[in-house]
């Protein structure tokens, strides 16, 4: 049915020509009609053939001396009412346009994130015909350990200099090295069977804080293509060693596509790329598993262990073991996060917090407020008691 036929806008049988004139005007946003829709109603009813520049200055003639006739001759109680419900209405079409803009906002970044997928797929397609990943299939195990790697804040895309860090490119290519022979070595001399490996966010730069901008070399879709198809390869190297690989993804706050993370939705992030591009480049290698969050955490179980990954921004250690167990309906052993740059673990009752150490080392902001973080990430043994053994796996500063 045109909007033209639609019964609510035909004259009513009763109706007199100026009621259906100030009807259609007063509630042509409710109706969702514009003024060139009214302009064909009413030269319709009334034979005419007048531009909709004629019928809406009519109608602002008549609400100009509407509103004189009310303060004329109604009482001054009255007349404060009709004032307030003009006020309220004035009011209601300031919300209108608001929510409209807060619409389009919306709809203008979720285009812009179908868009960086279908850029990323055909990266994807070329990279799997220059470069496909290797794999062979790993020995049997003669133990049942499992292990858990933990990644978080690499901040690829950053290019820092200070007194006591260098990170750039370069430096994080070495780190990465090192810490895929680490949990390789740490991981066989374990024994391990079953190797967890959590993304705990903010594996790229982004654009979210100005000192964040400042440093990156390269923008936030050039990070995620790279810091994804680097992890794809250590990923491939893993499934080569272990008989079962487990890759879960938490995002982080820095991969968000606004600065303002008012602006958009929890899943409209650049780090919720990664386990989609995993999967499509992986898809060949048969013993990985990948896990993508659902609003902010991922609970799952490590031999017996029941566990939760975050990254930690919406989760202050000192409040999320009292929250996510309100949410999950049980106390877990273990909660892993990041997010915070420094490495520690503290037991809260029944549940261990474990925070991860920061790939990047010491950027600006922990030079200005003189944090002192060092480079590092964990790797862990579990047996059936829990966390047999963590190793801190060190990086050099790059000086």
């Amino acid at each position: 049915m045109s909007v033209i036929t639609n019964p609510e806008l035909q004259r009513g049988k009763d109706e007199s020509f100026d009621d259906y004139f100030i009807r259609l005007h007063t509630n042509k946003h409710d109706y969702k009609i514009d003024k060139f829709i009214i302009r064909d109603l009413l030269n319709e009813e009334s034979g005419e053939n007048y531009s909709e520049s004629k019928w809406r200055k009519d109608f602002a003639q008549y609400r100009r001396w509407a509103d004189f006739h009310v303060n004329k001759n109604l009482d001054q109680e009255i007349a404060d009412k009709y004032d307030e419900i003009k006020i309220e209405a004035a009011k209601a079409e300031v919300r209108r346009r608001d929510q409209n803009r807060e619409f389009a906002k919306k709809i203008r970044n979720s285009a812009r994130f179908d868009r960086i997928r279908e850029d990323m797929t055909e990266a994807i397609m070329d990279l799997e015909k220059k470069r496909p990943l290797t794999f062979s299939p790993p020995p049997p195990s003669t133990s049942d350990k499992h292990g858990l790697a933990l990644f978080s804040d690499w901040h690829f895309g950053m290019d820092i200099d200070n007194r006591i860090n260098t990170f750039n490119e370069h430096v994080f290519n070495e780190r990465v090295q090192k810490l895929t022979q680490d949990v390789i070595k740490y991981g066989k001399s374990n024994g391990i069977s079953t190797l967890h490996v959590a993304n705990l966010g903010d594996l790229i730069g982004g654009l979210i804080h100005v000192s964040t901008r400042v440093q990156a070399n390269t923008d936030s879709i050039a990070q995620t293509q790279y810091v994804t198809e680097t992890l794809a390869e250590v990923l491939a190297k893993f499934a080569s060693e272990f008989e079962q690989v487990k890759f879960y993804s938490v995002a982080g706050n820095h991969g968000r596509l606004s600065p303002s993370k008012n602006d958009v939705g929890i899943k409209e992030n650049f780090e919720y790329l990664i386990n989609w591009y995993l999967k499509a480049r992986l898809s060949h290698i048969p013993n990985i598993t990948l896990e993508q969050e659902q609003d902010g955490y991922i609970p799952t179980k490590i031999k017996n262990q029941e566990v939760v990954f975050v990254h930690g921004h919406y989760d202050r250690v000192d409040q999320c073991v009292t929250r996510l167990p309100q949410l999950l309906g049980y106390i877990p052993s273990y909660i892993f996060g990041g997010h915070v740059h420094h490495n520690y673990e503290k037991e809260y009752g029944s549940t261990t917090v474990v925070v991860n150490g920061a790939l990047v080392g010491a950027d600006d902001y922990a030079m200005q407020g003189r944090f002192g973080t060092k480079p590092s990430q964990k790797f862990m043994v579990f047996d059936d008691e829990g966390i047999e053994a963590t190793y801190i796996i060190r990086f050099k500063d790059g000086k």
